[in-house]
């Protein structure tokens, strides 16, 4: 006869910090989103999005849709999670976006700012010439 084992797999033991970013992220989750990124058994991930609830931190949309509530998103907002995921979006925003280049006395800079970046229509006449002259255009 052979002996079979089974691996004794645990799920991770998400925080409820943990959860809410997730949902926070996903804005609307289900228990098969749970079981799928913690490890959870249907049942747990249920009792996990039932906890929250009672708590006020999540609400069901429709059966077995869930996303946060304000109490929620205050939480987030009170561990920093929030700005750093700001952060984050507008980092990206701003590398998305590219860099602006400009002309400022014969050098080519770099708009760290909005301002710089703003120009009037005599002044990318003016800066398109001056690229010309130079070659670069």
């Amino acid at each position: 006869m052979v002996k079979v084992e089974r691996l004794n797999r645990q799920p991770v033991k998400a925080r409820k910090i943990d959860l809410l970013e997730f949902i926070y992220d996903r804005e609307v989750v289900t228990a098969d989103d749970l079981m799928e990124q913690f490890g959870y058994t249907y049942s747990g991930a249920h009792s996990r999005l039932s906890q929250l609830s009672k708590q006020g931190l999540i609400q069901q949309l429709t059966k077995g849709r869930w996303c946060l509530t304000e109490k929620g998103c205050n939480k987030l907002d009170y561990h920093g999670v929030i700005k750093i995921k700001e952060d984050e979006e507008e980092r990206a925003k701003r590398q998305a976006e590219g860099r602006v280049w400009f002309i400022d006395n014969g050098r080519i800079r770099t708009a760290k700012n909005v301002s710089e970046m703003l120009l009037t229509l005599d002044e990318a006449i003016t800066a398109t010439r001056e690229l010309k002259k130079e070659g670069l255009l």
